[in-house]
This record gives C-alpha cells, sequence and structure tokens, in this order.
C-alpha cells in the first residue's frame, strides 16, 4: 500500500470520526481517538514523495476535501470545550459566591453618612 492509499485511509478514518456525534461522556474517549489518528497522519505526511500517479493525485484532492470538513469539525469539537469551561468556571464563582457571599462585597454595612452636617 502506496503512503498515499494510507493516507486517505486514516484522514476517512479521522472524517468519519469526527463527523459523529460527541457526547459528554464519551468525548475524552474521542479525543483520545482524534489524537491518535492525527499522529498517524503526521507521519504519514512526512512519508510523502513525488512523483504521484493519477490515482494517488485523486486521492489526494479528496484528501484535502476532507481535510476542510474535519477543520470545520474540530472547529465546533473546540467551541463546544470552550462552552462547557466557561459553564463549570461560573458554576465555581458562583458556588463561591454562595458559600461565602461576603467575601467580595465591598459594601459597608453598618456605616452611616449624614450628608447634613
Amino acid at each position: 500500500m502506496s503512503v498515499v492509499t494510507a493516507l486517505f485511509h486514516v484522514t476517512k478514518e479521522l472524517r468519519d470520526l469526527v463527523a459523529m456525534p460527541i457526547t459528554a461522556e464519551a468525548r475524552d474517549e474521542k479525543i483520545a481517538a482524534i489524537e491518535r489518528l492525527l499522529a498517524q497522519r503526521d507521519e504519514l505526511l512526512r512519508e510523502l514523495r513525488p512523483p504521484y500517479s493519477g490515482e494517488e493525485q485523486r486521492l489526494g484532492r479528496q484528501i484535502v476535501q476532507w481535510n476542510q470538513e474535519i477543520e470545520e469539525h474540530l472547529r465546533e469539537l473546540k467551541r463546544q470545550i470552550q462552552r462547557d469551561l466557561a459553564i463549570v468556571r461560573e458554576k465555581r464563582r458562583a458556588n463561591a459566591h454562595y458559600t461565602n457571599p461576603y467575601e467580595q462585597s465591598l459594601a459597608m454595612d453598618g456605616m452611616f453618612y449624614d450628608k447634613k452636617r
């Protein structure tokens, strides 16, 4: 099997993986699988050497097209993770405020200013 063919198969597997919906429970396993496939692709890309046959050029065009799909799916995954992190930060802040509501308070309770004097 040529390097281009191996790269084609790994790219197809990666595209199929990122196109599937991600549940919060399976996100870690899916990210690990994505990282493994990206590492395999990186190794194969380093082994690419021209000249390419007509079939390899056709496969290469398909790989480039799939790369655009993969990048969009990975951007969406990144946005999902960023949203989840923001929610966790907000929950953590709200919980800290609930357990100690006067910690960040700048109000000066118990003071009275008489403006008439």
